[in-house]
C-alpha cells in the first residue's frame, strides 16, 4: 500500500496501519489473559506462549508508537508555523528512545530478567558501543543540539566552509542535513560538522528589513582637486551644494552626490543605515564605499539593483572631473 502524495490521504494511511496493530495486539493480550485458564501455568507450552505474547505486544507497542509520532509529525509539519521547525529529527530522537526500550524489554523477556537488572549490566559494554557506533553518537548528539538552540531551520540558506553546500536547508535528519544549492544539486552535511565547526546561515538577513550593500569604487587621487566657480556652476544642477563651497574638492561634491543618489532611490531601505564614505587608501587609489541595504531580498533583484547602482556611480565620476582606477593602465 503506497503513501497517497495529495489531499490528507496520508492520515487515512497511518490509521489504516494503525487499526490492525491495535488488534493484533488486543488479540495477543487476550491470549495471555486465557491461556492460564485453559493450561496449568506450570506447562512449557504455556509459559513459552506466555513470553511469546509479551515479546509481540512490546513490538506492537512499538510501532503504534511509531504511527501516532509520524500522524503527529505530519499533521504539525502541515501548518505554516511548525513547518520550518526541524521536527523531523525530534521525532526521530522519540524513536531512537522507543527503540531503546523496546530492545531491552524484549531482551529482559527473552532472558527471563528484569530490565533494571539489564541496564546495569549494558554498563561493561558502553567504552565498546561508543566506539563503534562513535559517528552515529556524534550525530545523535548534534542533532540534539541544532534542534535546541535553532541553529538552522528547513528553508535556511546556509553556506558551510569546506563544503560544497551553498544554498536552502530542505530537510534536517537526526544526523544529516540536506542543502539544495542554487544549481539546484543536492549536498548532505553531517549535522556533526554544523556544530563542530562554524557556518554561515542567511536567515537573520530574510527576517530583516533588508539585504546589505557593499559597493567600492577606487577613485584615482591624480583626479581629486579643489573646485573652480566656474566648476561650481556646472556642478550646481547635478548637486546642491553645502553651505561651506569655498575649498570644496570635486570628490567631495561627488560624495554629496552619491548620498542623495542612494536615499532617493526606490529599492533602498533608508531606515536601516545608509552612508557613502571613504576607505583607507591603497596602490589602486582612493576606495569609496556605498553601504546600504536593499528592501528586496530576492537574489536577482538585489544583484541587479547593485548592478545599476555601480553602473551609475561609475558613469557619472567623470561628470565631477574623476577617474576610476583602471587595472590596464600604467601607473
Amino acid at each position: 500500500m503506497k503513501k497517497k502524495e495529495t489531499g490528507k490521504g496520508w492520515v487515512k494511511y497511518y490509521f489504516r496501519r494503525l487499526w490492525w496493530k491495535v488488534l493484533v495486539t488486543a488479540i495477543l493480550m487476550g491470549a495471555i489473559i486465557v491461556a492460564p485458564l485453559i493450561w496449568e501455568k506450570e506447562n512449557k507450552f504455556v509459559s513459552l506462549l506466555l513470553r511469546f505474547d509479551a515479546i509481540a505486544i512490546t513490538a506492537m507497542f512499538m510501532t503504534i508508537l511509531s504511527v501516532i509520532l509520524n500522524v503527529t509529525y505530519e499533521l504539525l509539519n502541515s501548518k505554516p508555523k511548525y513547518r520550518r521547525t526541524p521536527l523531523k529529527g525530534m521525532v526521530q530522537i522519540i524513536k531512537i528512545v522507543i527503540l531503546f526500550v523496546g530492545g531491552i524489554i524484549i531482551v529482559a523477556i527473552l532472558l527471563d530478567k528484569s530490565p533494571a537488572k539489564l541496564l546495569a549490566g549494558l554498563g561493561a559494554f558502553a567504552a565498546v558501543i561508543s566506539f563503534i557506533f562513535k559517528d552515529t553518537i556524534l550525530g545523535f548528539v548534534s542533532g540534539i543540539q541544532l534542534s535546541s538552540n535553532d541553529m538552522v531551520r528547513k528553508g535556511d540558506w546556509i553556506v558551510v566552509p569546506g563544503t560544497l553546500a551553498n544554498g536552502t536547508v530542505i530537510d534536517i535528519s537526526l544526523i544529516t542535513v540536506k542543502v539544495q544549492n542554487f544549481d539546484n544539486t543536492i549536498v548532505t552535511v553531517p549535522t556533526y560538522s554544523l556544530v563542530s565547526s562554524s557556518f554561515q546561515n542567511w536567515r537573520g538577513m530574510d527576517e530583516s528589513g533588508g539585504r546589505r550593500m557593499t559597493i567600492n569604487l577606487n577613485i584615482d587621487m591624480d583626479y581629486v582637486h579643489f573646485c573652480t566657480p566656474d566648476e561650481l556652476a556646472s556642478y550646481n544642477s547635478l548637486v546642491q551644494l553645502p553651505a561651506h563651497s569655498e575649498n570644496i574638492t570635486n570628490l567631495e561634491l561627488y560624495r554629496i552626490y552619491l548620498t542623495t543618489y542612494i536615499h532617493r532611490h526606490p529599492g533602498i531601505n533608508n531606515s536601516i543605515l545608509t552612508m557613502v564614505r571613504y576607505m583607507d587608501p591603497t596602490s589602486t587609489g582612493l576606495p569609496v564605499q556605498i553601504y546600504c541595504f536593499s528592501a528586496n531580498k530576492n537574489w536577482v533583484i538585489y544583484e541587479g539593483m547593485k548592478s545599476q547602482i555601480t553602473e551609475h556611480a561609475i558613469a557619472m565620476a567623470p561628470k565631477f572631473g574623476l577617474k576610476i582606477f583602471n587595472w590596464g593602465e600604467s601607473s
